[in-house]
């Protein structure tokens, strides 16, 4: 929690215009946890703040209880990052706070759905390699053009799909590398870069894509 809090002290110094706070990990604290915890770290910042919510990772989920009472109480609460494979939260949510709560897709295969209805925006790792596609998949679903939304999901099908061909960020940095986005493929430990295999797969999606020849 130190830690949390030094650096959302920083963010907000430095000159953010929101914080993005991850579910507490590994400790699979209680629900009541959580809400004292996102409590706490709301107070720090006057800034509008959201939950990452990842529980794939944190190993614990925020509940629809949890969402209600952190609405209620405070006040800079705003969203979430939400990255797990749950569409029904996603209306749950907007069905009880309105749909000026703001939900971002998190995880890449949903995009297009969790958009649909009613998630406001991307927050993804294909982001990294098509940003012009997401982005014109989320000016489509604003526009209520769900036929052309439809459409750029199942362009981005198999790439949404290759951030996950092993654990994620190593395919995604292997593709990055790949298209010269970043200078090395490097990775801290116990993360490794991806297999010769896995390069050669990786390959393919990216071919298929029309992002390399």
């Amino acid at each position: 929690m130190a830690e949390t809090q030094a650096l959302t002290a920083h963010a907000d110094k430095a000159g953010v215009d929101a914080l993005l706070i991850v579910t507490p990990y590994y400790i699979r604290p209680p629900q009541r946890g959580l809400v004292k915890y996102y409590l706490e770290m709301g107070k720090i910042s006057k800034l509008p703040w959201m939950i990452y919510h990842i529980p794939g990772r944190a190993a614990v989920s925020v509940t629809l209880d949890t969402v209600r009472e952190l609405a209620k109480k405070s006040p800079t609460f705003v969203g979430m990052k939400h990255a797990v494979d749950d569409l029904g939260f996603v209306s749950q949510c907007l069905d009880a706070l309105g749909e000026d709560f703001r939900i971002f897709v998190g995880l890449e295969d949903l995009s297009f759905p969790m958009m649909a209805v009613g998630a406001c925006g991307i927050m993804n790792a294909v982001g990294n390699l098509q940003p012009r596609k997401l982005a014109r998949l989320c000016d489509a679903v604003w526009k209520g053009d769900l036929k052309a939304a439809k459409k750029l999901h199942y362009e981005l099908f198999e790439i949404n799909q290759a951030v996950f061909f092993d654990t994620n960020p190593m395919p995604m940095k292997y593709m990055m590398k790949r298209l010269g986005i970043i200078p090395k493929n490097e990775h801290r430990l116990p993360m490794m870069p991806v297999t010769k295999d896995m390069e050669k797969r990786l390959d393919g999606v990216l071919r298929r894509a029309k992002l390399i020849k």
